[in-house]
């Protein structure tokens, strides 16, 4: 495989990824804060949907999006470059998945504990750090090992858009299936001190059924629709690079562009910090409201 077609790969796997975040973020914004009240504080589902609360949807939307932006990208693009490191198919696999974890947890759990308005200090953002890994290792095995099979199994389909989209949607939903258990000792160790259940209390496959498969469909629909974005993405990089080589002038004039819109989103900032204080200035405050 040529460079320009490696990196071509690398983009379109990274934007299926910015794609399914989008779609994982709006749905996840609901059915998040349900399934780790389900995961953790094992609640019944209604008991969980009473609990949620519009603006703190509207809120953790905001989470969401911001953290997918940079977990499903950057595994997405990460598990295509680890496909060009030679190693069997499980070290790989387990090595994607150990990457992967120890780079983003601060932002898993920075997210988990949004959705559970629970505090966030630098002490607990590697919280539950080996079931994690665990997780992800076992996800990083079965995405690669899966996906292999179901292109194996009909290459003529594999090769269809339909065809890319199902096995994305079997392939995810299959790896978040098999790493569910590392999901639900993750899910036993982030338990609230004051509420903490027994290990055999903990477990109960009918809670571990439920909160799985919930997260395992929203992921699987995720990527599935990002995978749509992927040919289309890798087209563009490939006439982008190709204009590049025949106009190297124009790598000048992004880079001119990239450092004006820095420079204006740095003015833009100074300039909204600097109407905030004036207007704190003129600002009457509340004991002075009280006198008057």
């Amino acid at each position: 495989m040529s460079e320009q077609d490696f990196v071509g790969r690398v983009i379109g796997a990274a934007s299926q990824g910015a794609v399914g975040a989008v779609v994982a973020a709006s749905l996840s914004a609901v059915t998040e804060p349900l399934v780790n009240n389900m995961l953790v504080k094992r609640v019944p589902l209604m008991e969980a949907v009473k609990a949620l609360d519009p603006e703190m949807i509207k809120k953790f939307l905001q989470t969401t999006l911001a953290t997918n932006f940079i977990k499903f990208p950057f595994f997405e693009a990460t598990n295509i470059i680890m496909q060009g490191v030679d190693l069997p198919p499980t070290a790989r696999g387990a090595a994607l998945g150990s990457v992967f974890c120890t780079i983003t947890l601060p932002i898993t759990n920075y997210r988990f504990r949004k959705s559970m308005n629970l505090p966030v200090t630098p002490g607990n953002l590697y919280q539950a750090y080996g079931p994690t890994v665990l997780r992800d290792i076992i996800y990083g095995i079965a995405r690669n090992k899966v996906s292999v099979f179901l292109t194996n199994l009909n290459p003529t389909f594999a090769s269809t858009m339909m065809g890319r989209v199902v096995n994305m949607f079997a392939t995810v939903v299959a790896a978040c299936v098999l790493s569910a258990p590392g999901n639900e000792l993750r899910g036993y160790c982030l338990q609230p001190p004051d509420r903490k259940q027994s290990f055999g209390d903990f477990f109960q496959p009918a809670k571990f059924i439920r909160s799985t498969s919930v997260g395992a469909i929203i992921m699987g629909i995720s990527l599935a629709i990002g995978t749509m974005a992927t040919p289309q993405v890798e087209k563009m990089v490939g006439i982008m690079k190709e204009y590049l080589q025949k106009n190297p002038l124009s790598y000048v004039l992004i880079i001119l562009f990239v450092l004006q819109q820095v420079i204006a989103m740095r003015r833009q900032s100074e300039l909204v910090d600097a109407v905030r204080g004036e207007g704190d200035k003129f600002s009457i405050s509340p004991d002075a409201k009280a006198k008057a």
